[in-house]
């Protein structure tokens, strides 16, 4: 059996004055800490980041393992050209499916209407090739999904198991009604399966990154035999010990762990085979225990000196400075703490479980050790006022000047479907959500209104802050003109797409 797995682009959407203004500063802030060791070269690749799915080049690999045979197909913009990536992928798809017995997307909502459109059009060629969606957006959504557009099959959750064992089920023509994980239509019904537990991901196999250039011209490609990745994101453990009304990973709720010799041979291969020179631990709470985020720090330190990494993680009570000396000395370069609010009765409505004082503890050890941090903050915080709004702003910026927080991040919540946040409106007062998801593109567009604050009013607080932001690294680091005369071309292409994964 033969299958293809497609990673739709997210669609390209405009910036505006104050949006690339900031997105300069966010970059030119890292560029002239964590990434300083990074040269014109390295930046030169950003572009090449853009078709990384780690979670279908995993797929991918386990169903290889498993006797499935598979290509994957990414989105790209050579050198970092504005071209239709739809277009370009949707075509080489089609110039090739008649070698597949499936084709599989994943999306999550910013992506949905992309892989709809693509299905659609593939359909049309080759109405026979069963189309198979995952992701979150997919299952939490899956009778509207499977009501309105042409998939046939809906991956719940984790794809792994389900997708080996629904391909198993159409290699031998049997009933999808025993498959768990899934939903379907069946003569004019959907018909949901029973949900799988989540699996051991310490037995997956290195992800399929010699899947990459499946479908890529060396002319795509720049000229290179295979795709850099100047700064890859590695997944140690996956999971979170928060309850965040608003994460659209609130299925993960338990923290789980790669092998940790499977963990070393990815990053070792991706230093070895793809040009990376520094590592984004994309873990949502990377110090939830601590001995084991020391294991892992010790892993990474003992790897090449000139390799740097930093980590995602939640303030932890617990955390000591011995434990942040220890991490500076495995070569950890900073630390991503999310804080989403300056209000603490915001952050409990929320469900973060954290407080003020514990977070400033733990930046204060980081900067004591040398370790910089990044910290996220968000505007439309469950219930949010204008006041607290203006909170948040205000600490993001004085957390900045002081040095507290090295650099920062701004967004908007997005009410994610399947979110508590987005199913409970009554509870957090929300009079409008967005019909058609038309404003999850990446753009930070308000996706909802409360009695409190109208879709203008968050826009507004959003530019404010962005305003504010931008006013303090201009006075941190200097005017655009000093900071682009001091970093020269170590600057990527400032698409959205492609600044999502440089972070």
């Amino acid at each position: 059996m033969k299958v293809a797995f497609v990673a739709p682009p997210v669609p390209a959407v405009p910036l505006s004055h104050m949006q690339r203004l900031y997105y300069f500063y966010l970059f030119a802030s890292r560029a002239f800490t964590v990434f300083k060791h990074l040269d014109e070269q390295d930046f030169s690749r950003f572009w090449m980041l853009e078709p990384v799915h780690l979670g279908l080049l995993q797929l991918v690999s386990y169903l290889e393992q498993n006797g499935i045979e598979c290509s994957y197909f990414g989105p790209i913009s050579p050198e970092g050209n504005e071209v239709d990536r739809e277009e370009i992928l949707l075509q080489k798809i089609l110039e090739r499916a008649d070698e597949f017995d499936a084709i599989g997307f994943s999306s999550i909502t910013a992506s949905y209407r992309t892989a709809a459109r693509m299905a659609r059009r593939i359909r049309e060629k080759h109405p026979r090739i069963p189309l198979i969606l995952g992701g979150n957006h997919a299952w939490v959504r899956y009778e509207e999904v499977l009501s309105e557009s042409v998939f046939d099959i809906l991956v719940h959750k984790e794809g792994e198991e389900t997708t080996l064992e629904l391909l198993r089920a159409m290699e031998q023509r049997k009933s999808l009604h025993n498959v768990a994980g899934i939903s379907f239509t069946k003569e004019g019904k959907i018909l949901k399966t029973p949900d799988r537990p989540r699996m051991d991901r310490s037995v997956l196999p290195l992800i399929g990154y010699e899947h990459l250039e499946d479908n890529f011209t060396s002319q795509e490609l720049g000229g290179e035999e295979r795709l850099s990745i100047p700064i890859s994101r590695v997944t140690p453990l996956t999971g979170c010990t928060n309850d965040c009304v608003w994460c659209a990973d609130f299925w993960k709720p338990k923290v789980t762990g790669q092998n940790p010799e499977r963990f070393r041979e990815e990053v070792t291969y991706l230093m070895e085979k793809r040009s990376s020179r520094f590592f984004y631990l994309g873990t949502h709470d990377f110090l939830h225990n601590l001995g084991q985020a020391m294991d892992i720090a010790g892993q990474m330190g003992s790897l090449q000196p000139e390799m740097h990494w930093e980590a995602q993680t939640r303030a932890n009570p617990g955390a000591t400075r011995e434990h942040f000396r220890r991490l500076r000395e495995a070569d950890c370069r900073c630390l991503h703490v999310g804080v989403e609010s300056a209000n603490q009765e915001l952050l409990g409505i929320m469900g973060k479980n954290i407080r003020i004082p514990e977070v400033m503890r733990m930046l204060e050890y980081a900067r004591e050790e040398g370790i910089e941090t990044h910290t996220y903050w968000l505007i439309g915080s469950p219930l949010e006022t204008y006041e607290t709004a203006r909170q948040t702003i205000d600490t993001m910026c004085s957390w900045m000047r002081s040095g507290l927080s090295s650099t920062a991040e701004i967004n908007m919540l997005v009410g994610y479907p399947g979110t508590g946040f987005y199913e409970n409106r009554e509870q957090y007062d929300i009079t409008w959500v967005d019909p058609d998801y038309s404003n999850y593109d990446g753009r930070n567009q308000p996706t909802y209104e409360t009695t409190r604050l109208t879709k203008r009013d968050f826009e507004y607080l959003f530019h404010r802050a962005m305003d504010e932001y931008c006013s303090v690294m201009e006075k941190t680091i200097g005017s655009r003109v000093q900071v682009t005369g001091k970093l020269g071309h170590r600057f990527p292409n400032f698409d959205p797409a492609f600044m999502e994964a440089a972070f």
